[in-house]
């Protein structure tokens, strides 16, 4: 009973800082996404909403950006902006497929994230040019937590593109009661809107954009060990240092 009560902490303490909602009971076997195109999956995608989480209460702003390296490898980069303070932060890492075939499922580790660094995302369907609407469940015995993220490549996307989200979510019988909007309104333009526009990778492999020393471009595996926090580009007393391009990285999908 000991042992038990423990792995219930365990289970709530992880969910709580992965933002995730605990329940009783297995997680659903979802199938991930037939014949998914990964390289119409990269570039931009905006968080419009998905389960609260702890860190709503400071973040807004939310994007996530993928990015292929010369090397094949995947590159993640997520900014979020601080509502109290106004600082940007970004977390790189690095993405790999782990389904079958070409089943919509990842493996994602972030270097420098301290709780739960590696998760698999489940992408439940996607459309690539509008939305995409990703799951995840972690499981212990017979208590689980589930989490779940709508994504859009618009950073307010039209009532059109989130009716549909919301089809996929009752499909699966993903529960929308604890679906939260993300803060998107009002945002600065974001440093990789600048990268992108000048056909540059996301910011979190361009350490420069932030003033800090460019890494070689044959070894981008350090740059997302880095955790950078940009200063608010709203605040006119801060000087912009404009990120240089570097070869051998190529973000596939040029994103609007």
């Amino acid at each position: 009973m000991r042992a038990k009560s423990c792995s219930v902490l365990v289970l709530l303490s992880v969910a709580f800082a992965s933002a995730q909602i605990p329940s009783l009971g297995w997680c659903p076997d979802y199938s991930p996404m037939a014949d998914f195109d990964i390289d119409r999956f990269l570039g931009k995608w905006y968080e419009s909403e998905h389960y609260f989480t702890f860190w709503d209460v400071v973040n807004r702003c939310v994007v996530t950006d993928y990015a292929r390296a010369s090397s094949g490898r995947i590159y993640v980069s997520n900014e979020v902006t601080n509502r109290i303070t106004g600082v940007k932060r970004v977390i790189g890492g690095h993405l790999e497929l782990s389904g079958k075939g070409n089943e919509g499922k990842m493996n994602v580790k972030y270097a420098t994230t301290p709780i739960s660094t590696e998760s698999t995302l489940i992408v439940l369907e996607t459309d690539y040019d509008n939305y995409a609407v990703i799951w995840s469940c972690y499981g212990i015995g017979p208590f689980h937590a589930q989490n779940v993220w709508v994504m859009t490549r618009d950073r307010l996307a039209p009532g059109t593109v989130m009716q549909r989200t919301y089809g996929v979510l009752d499909k699966y019988k993903v529960n929308r009661a604890f679906v939260f909007k993300t803060d998107q309104e009002g945002c600065a333009l974001l440093a990789s809107d600048i990268n992108a526009s000048q056909g540059i990778m996301p910011i979190s492999t361009v350490p420069q954009a932030v003033g800090e020393q460019q890494k070689s471009a044959q070894h981008p595996e350090a740059a997302e060990a880095e955790e950078y926090h940009i200063p608010n580009k709203d605040n006119s007393n801060e000087k912009t240092i404009e990120p240089a391009p570097i070869e051998g990285y190529n973000l596939n999908k040029d994103v609007q």
